[in-house]
């Protein structure tokens, strides 16, 4: 009964001064909007490292000789048996599929320059799927199956003066030592967006790379695409057995890039350190209108307790009231921030001039992604609360030890 009437007497204090619950609920909401914004920017960025790694690089996973990940050579190249083919289509068919590559590194000449270049021998059906490549084909067209053609990226065209149409000579090695060399005709340019790989990428047909590199029916590796991050360790766990009997091994992407995963956690630490500061400084704004909002009511406070109201239920409206505005900050918030953060996840930050080029040599696009994982939300919101909790001790606690007299005589 007393429970009853105290939330009932909290509600309407939250209304009888209209202006005090605004402020209050404002600097929750308001601190939360902005720490939504930071940790959504924080956690976009990861998104994107990750995902570039994923389309571009490794997959979610990889299937490879077992010496492959620490001597990557064409040596190692292998045949996936038809078993285990059978037995990943039936298992994850729908869910996730494989990507045969050939990759190898070759000397690439022009007609007057020579550069180190990066050869992959792709499925472009597969790889669009993967990537969706074929979206960063500025000029030209695909190369087409059975003829002697490719594509390069177009930072590789400019280092060897090289265009649409021009013959581009190959010399390399290929499976067991034996010599790789070939004439193809460029039939495209492709800007790919991490500049590293655009100074030196070549596309080719997965089959023109195995005859180039004299592997047959080999490839230098799998890569598997799936659903999500816990498909793919569900993969893994249910193919390293009959992998290893092949002499084969499965890895996933954190075992392929554990550069990316320390800087992934410092970044995140040191990003949490920043959220600390800000938290802090959140902190004493929210707890500087509760403190004033607590003081001006300590005549109030006394005339209650004079009137014969336990100083303990007393404590137990003050932190009601303090409880039902941080919720309304935090739902207001949650409200407002919504649709800023897809604002910006739908039309992302430019980046521009020197900051611009650091951020294409780590392989990321010149701008700044956001997330919308309801984690960055829940986790947000939850903060909020605790820090509302924290801060409502101290008008519970002066509600408890105020002197009756002294605030009477105000």
């Amino acid at each position: 009964m007393k429970l009853s009437l105290i939330s009932k007497m909290a509600c309407r204090n939250l209304w009888r001064n209209k202006r005090r619950t605004l402020i209050t609920s404002g600097s929750v909401m308001f601190a939360l909007v902005l720490a939504l914004f930071t940790d959504s920017m924080t956690k976009g960025s990861h998104e994107q490292m990750i995902g570039n790694t994923l389309k571009f690089g490794t997959g979610y996973l990889q299937i490879q000789d077992t010496a492959y990940f620490e001597s990557p050579s064409l040596d190692l190249g292998f045949e996936l048996p038809e078993e285990l083919m059978s037995q990943f289509s039936t298992s994850f068919g729908n869910e996730a599929y494989l990507i045969p590559r050939i990759e190898s590194f070759i000397l690439a000449a022009g007609e007057i320059n020579t550069r180190s270049a990066f050869v992959i021998g792709i499925i472009p059906e597969l790889e669009n799927r993967m990537n969706g490549f074929l979206k960063f084909l500025q000029k030209g067209r695909l190369f087409e199956k059975g003829k002697q053609e490719l594509l390069i990226g177009q930072g590789l065209a400019q280092r060897l003066s090289l265009n649409v149409g021009d013959t581009l000579v190959l010399v390399g090695q290929g499976f067991q030592g034996i010599q790789a060399a070939g004439k193809y005709t460029i039939s495209g340019l492709v800007d790919h967006p991490m500049e590293g790989m655009n100074n030196q990428i070549i596309y080719m047909d997965l089959d023109e790379a195995a005859w180039l590199f004299s592997m047959d029916n080999r490839v230098s590796h799998y890569l598997i695409m799936s659903q999500d991050d816990v498909k793919s360790l569900e993969i893994q766990r249910t193919l390293m057995q009959s992998l290893e009997k092949e002499g084969l091994t499965i890895l996933h992407w954190k075992e392929l890039q554990p550069d990316l995963v320390k800087a992934l956690v410092f970044d995140l630490a040191s990003g949490r350190v920043m959220q600390l500061i800000l938290y802090l400084v959140i902190s004493f704004g929210i707890f500087g209108t509760v403190l004033t909002m607590t003081l001006e009511r300590q005549k109030e406070f006394a005339i209650l307790v004079s009137l014969g109201m336990k100083r303990h239920l007393l404590a137990m409206q003050c932190f009601l009231e303090t409880i039902m505005i941080s919720l309304i900050g935090v739902i207001f918030g949650l409200i407002l921030g919504l649709p800023v953060l897809i604002y910006f996840f739908h039309n992302p930050i430019p980046l521009t001039g020197d900051l611009s080029d650091l951020v294409k040599e780590y392989g990321m696009e010149p701008y700044l992604p956001f997330s919308l994982s309801h984690e960055v939300f829940v986790f947000q919101g939850l903060v909020m609360l605790i820090i509302s909790l924290i801060i409502t001790t101290y008008p519970v606690w002066r509600s408890m030890t105020f002197p009756i007299l002294e605030n009477l005589r105000r």
